[in-house]
């Protein structure tokens, strides 16, 4: 016959038990409290906290797992029309997202147009860049406004670097660009540093030189090349480029004088026609002045400035402020006074003879 063996503890062991645990949590609670962080409670701490930890990061990782396993199910279970759906939304998104960094970077070009046009205080339209001629000898662009937007023929072009061209040919709606850099360009320029007028034109390689220049007006590397608006061909003050290279050569006193352009014209999707550029009132007012001068001047001769000059006895000229004009004006109204004198001494004698 089996034996059936049934062991229960009795209530008061139980309640003894209990109470041990409680003070026995107590006094652990107590040590707890009073020991530093290198003391055995809190080292057994870290301890199981760094196993939990381990365990806890690998079921969050197999958590995710299980979850991109889920929703790869569910894709492949999907039906063709929830697919379709979302593929057409994938698509929308990638389509939204270029569209924006496109609107970005045309923000950007023609912010970079906006600030040129104000250093430069030109004033005209913004056009865009629809066809390039790929072709040495026809360095060229067009643009998508022409004569009913106000362009002619021989408007200066610029971009957010300085001048690129002149308007070649102005149709209704479209222009041609004559750059630079084409070999049939020319255009007036002066040497800012120097003021040295030269001619920039362009070549077969697409290098741009300064020409007709002085011997001894050969600029420096570094030097700054405006528009001067001589001859009309563009507006005077804009900024072409910088003189990049000064290359003398036995048989020419000047040499190949190259001039690089502040930015790539291939680079460029916008462009500004100039329809008016600033006046330079300072160099308008000193010429009426030179002109008035050299007018007003007795012996019709003046300076380069148009400043008169004043010579005396000797050939020699005499410069301005420093009294001798004046002390010899002096002198000669004394002789003439005294000379008046002593006719007029001679006079009287002669009639009470």
């Amino acid at each position: 016959m089996p034996l059936n063996m049934q062991q229960n503890g009795s209530p008061i062991a139980r309640n003894v038990l209990l109470v041990v645990l409680i003070v026995a949590s107590l006094a652990l609670a107590t040590v707890y409290a009073r020991e530093g962080q290198g003391g055995p409670l809190h080292t057994v701490q870290n301890a199981v906290m760094g196993v939990t930890g381990s365990v806890g990061s690998a079921g969050s990782g197999l958590g995710a797992a299980a979850e991109a396993s889920g929703d790869a199910l569910a894709d492949a279970t999907a039906n063709p029309t929830t697919l379709s759906g979302l593929r057409q939304q994938n698509e929308e998104l990638r389509s939204l997202l270029a569209s924006a960094e496109e609107y970005r970077q045309e923000a950007d070009r023609l912010r970079g147009l906006l600030e040129m046009k104000e250093a430069a205080g030109v004033t005209g339209p913004v056009a865009h860049i629809i066809g390039r001629s790929g072709n040495a000898w026809d360095q060229s662009i067009t643009i998508d406004i022409g004569a009913s937007s106000g362009v002619s023929g021989g408007m200066t072009v610029m971009g957010a670097t300085g001048v690129i061209g002149q308007v070649s040919h102005a149709f209704e709606n479209t222009s041609t660009v004559r750059l630079l850099t084409d070999p049939n360009s020319g255009a007036a320029v002066i040497v800012q540093s120097s003021r040295a007028n030269g001619i920039v034109r362009g070549s077969i390689n697409g290098l741009m030189y300064l020409e007709d220049l002085d011997e001894e007006e050969i600029p420096k590397v570094g030097d700054i090349v405006v528009t001067s608006g001589l001859g009309g061909s563009y507006e005077r003050g804009l900024l072409i480029g910088t003189i990049s290279n000064v290359n003398k050569s036995e048989t020419d006193s000047t040499g190949d004088i190259l001039v690089t352009p502040n930015g790539d014209a291939s680079m460029l999707e916008e462009v500004i026609v100039v329809f008016k550029a600033p006046e330079v009132k300072a160099d308008s007012s000193k010429s009426s002045a030179s002109a008035e001068k050299s007018s007003e001047s007795a012996d019709g001769q003046a300076t380069e400035e148009g400043e008169s000059v004043e010579y005396d006895e000797n050939g020699n000229p005499i410069e301005a402020g420093d009294g001798t004009a004046e002390d010899d004006s002096s002198a000669d109204e004394e002789a003439g006074a005294e000379s008046v004198d002593d006719g007029s001494a001679e006079g009287a004698a002669e009639s009470t003879e």
